[in-house]
């Protein structure tokens, strides 16, 4: 799930997306990086007790194009993943889900799936989302072929997937099913358990954001909270004071100053509304790339940077924590416009694609919003992101065809269909660390006496898909005893 851009931590990769400028200098462009942070597949740890997992395979499987259409005939080929190490007949299908990422092997060689799967004699399968990865219905990402790029096209690839699966694996004709998904994968397999609720016995929602929303202004609220909490009030109070200090000093007309600590392109002009937003939203999605994905020292070490008692300018720390580990041949490039060109290339072969943005970005359009914008005081972020520069990416990207009010329109339509904050499912786990932004837009208390939740102290976005292990606190363990104890349940 996330611009975060769950979006998300990997700085020493930003030069793979480096362009050369005309003086040599290599441009890094920061919102891609940071948007990839938020977005990537969910990591997931653990491993098989032997330490070495069985052969995981890659196949392919025919979907239609158009599921609701029956006059269109054409098809094209879904990527997935299988392992039947620990399979015998009879024994449930875990589909594990992909969402907005390409899917690799280690998410079912490893994990508590992987564990549940061997526990119980389960067949293991790893799903593409269509659009994603090297699953590709269409000959490129123009705007017109993304209408084919919805939720409902994709339950009803899954739906498709779980039929032929019972078809095609021995013994599993009448087999049980289990989903489940991490982030944006979470909310599609609870949905899924909605309106396909013959096809799959319970699913685990891990992370899910079930509500869509244009102005997601709760998302940095558990940001501030999460480094408050875990980095100390110190951290964040300062980051709070160079955010400040920095708008002060764009507002008294000091761009050179400001462009000069950032390190950004010569093509960069924070006199401009655009760039100065797309500068001070990128800046916040820095942090929650560390907050979202969370791991033991993450937050921590994120804070002892920003505290950093050699440097006494608060803006000089910021400016240092930013442009950690660039080389003196790069620059920082918020550009507005380099951005547009950049995500407006519609080769699958193109890093627009291969970093899955140009594709995810159509779906907030076209589907949720859930834009993590600076409309909160609550925040220690500043004010200088508002969802007018979404709206107008939204619109410069996919051929001016979203402006505000269609966006509000397709989140709302989102909401009707699905439900929103009451989806009305049976047999679904809901899960979330309490340090994970996305869980505000999640169900965090049961939904019925069928599909309770929780929320896990200190934990991270998707966290709880890792393995058990010593490690784990109290709560964790009992989330991920709690999800093994209802698929025993829904597969009985």
């Amino acid at each position: 799930m996330k611009f975060a851009l769950c979006f998300v931590c990997l700085l020493g990769v930003l030069g793979a997306f480096g362009l050369e400028l005309p003086n040599g200098t290599q441009r890094l462009f920061r919102a891609q990086t940071a948007w990839e942070r938020l977005h990537r597949e969910p990591p997931i740890r653990g491993g098989s007790p032997s330490g070495k997992a069985g052969p995981v395979t890659t196949k392919y499987i025919m979907q239609r194009l158009d599921h609701f259409d029956p006059q269109n005939v054409n098809t094209w080929s879904m990527r997935y993943m299988e392992n039947g190490e620990h399979y015998e007949a009879g024994g449930p299908l875990f589909i594990y889900v992909g969402g907005e990422w390409e899917i690799s092997e280690g998410s079912i060689s490893r994990g508590h799936v992987y564990d549940m799967a061997n526990q119980l004699k389960g067949y293991l399968f790893y799903t593409e989302h269509r659009f994603y990865g090297k699953s590709h219905p269409t000959v490129d990402l123009r705007t017109d072929k993304l209408k084919y790029l919805n939720i409902d096209q994709a339950l009803a690839d899954l739906a498709h997937f779980v039929v032929q699966m019972r078809k095609d694996i021995p013994g599993a004709e009448n087999a049980g099913v289990i989903m489940i998904g991490g982030s944006y994968s979470a909310t599609m397999v609870s949905w899924f358990r909605q309106k396909y609720p013959h096809l799959v016995n319970g699913a685990w929602a891990s992370s899910a954001p079930v509500f869509a929303k244009v102005e997601f202004t709760e998302y940095k609220e558990i940001v501030t909270e999460s480094i408050r909490s875990v980095g100390g009030r110190n951290c964040a109070d300062r980051i709070e004071r160079a955010i400040k200090q920095t708008e002060e000093l764009l507002g008294n007309g000091e761009h050179a100053l400001v462009a000069q600590e950032f390190k950004l392109c010569s093509d960069v002009d924070l006199s401009k509304s655009l760039d100065k937003m797309n500068f001070f939203s990128t800046l916040s999605d820095e942090f929650a790339g560390v907050v979202q994905y969370h791991s033991t020292g993450d937050i921590e070490r994120l804070c002892q940077d920003i505290e950093d008692s050699t440097i006494a300018d608060d803006m000089q720390a910021l400016a240092k924590f930013v442009t950690k580990g660039l080389s003196s041949t790069n620059c920082n490039s918020y550009g507005y416009k380099a951005m547009v060109d950049f995500y407006k290339n519609t080769a699958w072969d193109h890093s627009a694609a291969q970093s899955s943005m140009r594709q995810w970005l159509y779906q907030t359009c076209a589907e949720y919003g859930w834009y993590q914008i600076s409309g909160s005081s609550n925040q220690i972020f500043g004010s200088s992101f508002p969802v007018e520069l979404f709206v107008k990416l939204c619109g410069d990207l996919y051929s001016g065809i979203f402006d505000e009010s269609r966006m509000q329109n397709n989140a709302d339509r989102t909401n009707v269909i699905y439900g929103g904050w009451n989806p009305e499912v049976t047999n679904v786990f809901f899960t979330h660390g309490q340090l994970d932004p996305w869980r505000a837009m999640g169900i965090q208390q049961d939904l019925n006496d069928q599909s309770p939740a929780v929320v896990i102290p200190g934990a991270a976005h998707c966290a709880d898909l890792s393995s058990i292990t010593a490690q784990d606190s109290a709560e964790m363990r009992a989330a991920k005893e709690k999800i093994l104890e209802l698929v025993k349940k829904w597969l009985a």
